[in-house]
């Protein structure tokens, strides 16, 4: 967990308890009142550091998983923002609500945290445009970064009917051209004007003959095999998120959406930032000590000091700043290294003799 943890439910004012949907409207309620382009000169400064602290709190409340793990006290620390990924910072009112609950900043908040009228409307997501992908990584690409050649598939517009899905197209009898419907529909939040895809053009606002190469769907298919930049430092379950690269729709480009899987590693593993290397370690340098020299995990040379009478499963040296960096660009991670005392399963004869005559110094000091 940070150094300071914050308390993102009194940011944000909500109870322990809260559903997604009073998270939803408390971050709304708080963002118009510090969104920094509605606040005059003189509060700029105050309004971008309490919009990127509720901004903040809102990107962990509105996650289950991050949600979960953050009422658990551990590091809710999600995906690593790349190429793009959104930032409420750089957003307008209208771009937010949309992200969050589908519709624009005039049509669903015009009256309702005022007290005034409480039929408010929204727009239900038409599609989803981002695909997402699983890649795995080696702890050493983990360390110094990657270029992972990532194959998908992506819905794009069919190149016959443009995405329309019809030909000699026509408006729509049922929406009128609109592509939407509306409904009445009723929350705690109070009654809502909902408006969906038009069931009948779906979403197209036109209907005609069905197009014969995407049967009336508006898309086609198309596979995509490229290379992607991974940056060092993400961690198992982390995101690295492409703009542009995910479905292509009426509505706009979806996002790739990259999933890390950390690949295990039977010499080593990570605690947080750390990686702990084992060490295999004959009798004779754990009794003895002295300077060892290993590689680690991207092949570089180490060296360390084993102790005197190290024991089995000791951590007994620590190598700064070797761990796993820091993408936000904070220390980075240790490596440290533990013992594993490896007993020989074959020996020389002079070994044995030799380990002959320790046993009986040892049986000697016995009383």
């Amino acid at each position: 967990m940070r150094g300071t943890k914050k308390d993102y439910y009194e940011i944000l004012g909500v109870p322990r308890d809260a559903t997604k949907e009073q998270i939803d409207a408390a971050f709304a309620k708080l963002a118009m009142r510090w969104h920094p382009d509605r606040v005059p000169p003189e509060q700029k400064e105050e309004a971008e550091r309490r919009f990127k602290e509720i901004s903040e709190a809102y990107s962990i409340l509105s996650d289950p998983e991050k949600r979960r793990l953050y009422d658990m006290g551990v590091d809710p620390e999600g995906g690593i923002p790349h190429a793009g990924a959104y930032d409420f910072m750089g957003m307008g009112l209208d771009e937010i609500f949309e992200r969050i609950f589908g519709g624009g900043f005039g049509d669903i908040f015009g009256d309702i945290f005022g007290g005034g009228a409480r039929t408010r409307t929204r727009v239900e997501s038409e599609e989803d445009l981002d695909v997402h992908v699983e890649v795995p990584m080696s702890l050493s690409e983990i360390l110094t970064g990657a270029e992972k050649r990532v194959r998908y598939r992506r819905r794009a517009p069919c190149p016959t009917c443009g995405g329309e899905g019809v030909l000699n197209p026509r408006t729509c009898h049922v929406c009128g051209g609109r592509g939407r419907v509306r409904e009445h529909r009723r929350s705690f939040f109070g009654t809502f004007v909902v408006e969906r895809p038009c069931p009948n053009c779906r979403g197209a606002g036109v209907e005609g003959e069905r197009c014969g190469t995407c049967g009336g769907k508006g898309f086609v298919v198309e596979e995509v095999d490229r290379s992607f930049h991974i940056p060092a430092g993400v961690l198992d379950g982390q995101k690295v998120i492409y703009r542009g690269m995910g479905h292509r729709g009426r509505r706009g480009v979806g996002r790739l959406v990259i999933h890390i899987r950390e690949m295990s590693d039977p010499k080593y593993e990570r605690m947080g930032r750390n990686i702990v290397y084992t060490m295999d370690i004959t009798p004779p340098r754990a009794v003895l000590g002295g300077e060892v020299a290993f590689r680690g995990p991207t092949g570089e040379r180490l060296k360390v000091r084993v102790p005197e009478g190290v024991q089995e499963g000791e951590i007994f040296a620590k190598v700064e700043g070797k761990g796993i960096p820091d993408p936000k660009g904070g220390r980075p991670g240790d490596l440290l290294v533990r013992a594993h005392i490896k007993v020989p399963t074959k020996l020389s004869r002079l070994e044995r003799d030799l380990y002959r005559q320790l046993l009986e110094l040892e049986e000697k000091r016995l009383p």
